[in-house]
């Protein structure tokens, strides 16, 4: 195991320092004079003050109309020598405001229970809680000079222009500089890939402000959803319009739109509901006004609106609710002609009893298995006559997964413009969305076209060697020994890999799970997928997908369900 690493008390300056750097390097022509301003004056700062500086813009302040608030005395860093002296400095560079004027309410909360019964102006009891001790003081108009007592207050100021530059960074405001900290503990390990401009997702300023729109709204969901109808529309009218070519918007968009518009649902509130998922492009929006539909009375458009998801499903998922919800729904209205009900998928299946052990049940299913075959041969062949031996691997979503993100690794990785915002990515920006497979298909389909056996285990092999242990969104290392590997590559037909892969990549956020358990090679050749169920366990429908899946394309399939042997 390797040493654990030390980081330096001040990382954090020094990723503070690469991030708005990186961003500046990239995005100055975009950046407003108020983001250029403070850029600025951070970096004209004493590293002391740059390090208080980053440090209360990382922690969460109490919320003010100043900005995040803090207690000076409250403060304490061994990296900084001269705390007041930075803090004073930081408020001469306008990063920080001293004690700024504020109505009473907002600086209750930095202090303590203690305090605020001390700072009252007539004796109050010590048994009330927090909230009812703050209204009585708020009541009693305390003076905040008597809670303060001289004592400097500091808010944050620019945090703002912060939120740009780590948009700009990010992609999103959700991430922090934790992923610099995993980087230098050594804990991922991340691709090199072109950032030039040209390939840089925001390309213009607006793109930027609507960003920043979006998530401003997205701050309001959780009072908007609470509140009701009202307040749910008028904030779904305050999102911005999107840009052309900017996908990524445009599915945040959908996103809140849909989460917006289901509670509209949930409110008894349909034709609002409606009108929200007319405005979406990606699903469950189809399938929700086919249900509002139907639920309303109105069959022809939900029938209707099944059939337009038949003739262009967006993904499978879409295309099974249509066939299900349109077969059922025509069944139940009498409307039969032109609906078949949908074929049901009728795997293999076996049922063993095993003895109760702690171990998983796939495990103890693997080990029935080997056994199993290794009965089964030798009653065929009368002895081994050194044959190797059957070997059957747990393997779930990691094997498929794993040799597919191994064969298209430089395609994951290629600059496509707008995929990577900056170097600690693990995966392209739109990897678990619709647009991944359509923004790289005719890379995809020549690498499908000329995969034979040689070829994917070349390529595979290389890329084994190559990039062991850095971070890529289907590959598990652990779980990808080389025995298991090698056996994979011996013995599943390049036919069966294509049709494995095409599936995989057209839709990867659905059908990058569900994949069997096991995975069975005999000794005499070949191999066999195995879905693992134990006792009370049933299939899930995106399991029967794959399944319906492995039977079309002659995948070796089986499910083997598990009973425990009674005492």
């Amino acid at each position: 195991m390797a040493d654990p690493v030390e980081l330096a008390p001040d990382y954090y300056l020094t990723n503070f320092r690469a991030l708005v750097e990186f961003v500046v390097a990239r995005y100055e022509p975009l950046m407003s004079d108020g983001e250029k301003q403070f850029y600025q004056s951070f970096c004209a700062l004493d590293a002391d003050s740059q390090r208080l500086y980053v440090r209360l813009l990382s922690r969460k302040g109490v919320p003010s109309s100043a900005g995040a608030l803090f207690r000076l005395r409250k403060l304490a860093y061994a990296e900084i020598a001269d705390l007041p002296l930075a803090a004073e400095r930081l408020h001469g560079a306008g990063l920080l405001q001293h004690n700024p004027a504020l109505p009473l309410a907002e600086y209750l909360p930095l202090f303590s229970k203690a305090e605020l019964l001390a700072a009252s102006p007539v004796p109050l009891s010590k048994a009330l809680k927090r909230p009812a001790l703050e209204l009585a003081l708020l009541e009693r108009e305390a003076d905040p000079a008597v809670l303060l007592s001289g004592e400097p207050l500091l808010a944050v100021r620019a945090a703002e222009h912060f939120e740009t530059f780590k948009l700009c960074f990010f992609g999103n405001l959700r991430q922090d500089l934790t992923d610099y900290v995993l980087r230098d503990l050594g804990l991922y390990r991340y691709e090199s890939y072109p950032l030039e401009r040209r390939h840089l997702p925001f390309q213009s300023r607006e793109q930027i402000d609507q960003h920043l729109r979006y998530y401003h709204c997205l701050e309001q969901l959780d009072s908007a959803l609470e509140a009701g109808p009202e307040e749910i529309l008028a904030l779904a009218g305050q999102l911005p319009a999107g840009i052309d070519g900017d996908a990524t918007l445009h599915r945040r968009l959908d996103r809140l739109r849909l989460t917006l518009a289901r509670q509209l649902e949930r409110l008894d509130a349909p034709e609002a509901a409606d009108h929200l998922y007319r405005h979406c492009t990606r699903p469950p929006a189809r399938e929700r006004r086919a249900r509002i539909a139907v639920k309303r009375g109105d069959i022809d458009s939900g029938l209707a609106l099944c059939r337009e998801i038949l003739q262009a499903p967006y993904n499978e998922a879409e295309r099974v609710f249509a066939e299900s919800f349109g077969y059922r729904t025509a069944k139940r209205e009498r409307r039969l002609p032109g609906w078949t009900a949908p074929a049901r998928p009728r795997p293999p299946t076996q049922t063993v009893s095993l003895p109760p052990a702690p171990e998983r049940v796939e495990r103890l299913a693997a080990a029935y298995l080997e056994m199993e075959q290794e009965k089964r041969e030798r009653r065929e062949t009368e002895a081994h006559n050194g044959k190797p031996a059957d070997q059957c691997f747990y393997v779930e979503n990691c094997l498929f997964n794993g040799v597919l993100g191994l064969y298209i690794w430089d395609i994951l990785f290629a600059p496509v413009p707008g995929a990577f915002f900056n170097p600690f990515q693990v995966a392209p920006i739109d990897f678990r969305t619709d647009d991944f497979y359509p923004q790289r298909r005719a890379a995809f389909q020549q690498r499908l076209a000329e995969l034979d056996g040689d070829r994917l285990s070349r390529r595979v092999w290389r890329h084994y060697r190559e990039k062991w242990g850095i971070a890529n969104p289907l590959v598990a290392w652990e779980a990808l020994p080389e025995p298991l590997l090698e056996l994979a590559l011996e013995r599943i037909p390049a036919a069966h890999w294509r049709a494995l892969f095409q599936r995989l990549l057209v839709d990867i956020a659905h059908h990058r799970s569900g994949l069997p358990d096991l995975i069975l090679f005999p000794g005499q050749g070949d191999y066999e997928l195995v879905e693992v169920k134990g006792p009370g366990d049933r299939l899930q429908q995106n399991q029967l997908r794959w399944l319906a899946f492995f039977d079309r394309h002659r995948i070796p399939h089986r499910v083997l369900h598990v009973e425990w042997q009674q005492p």
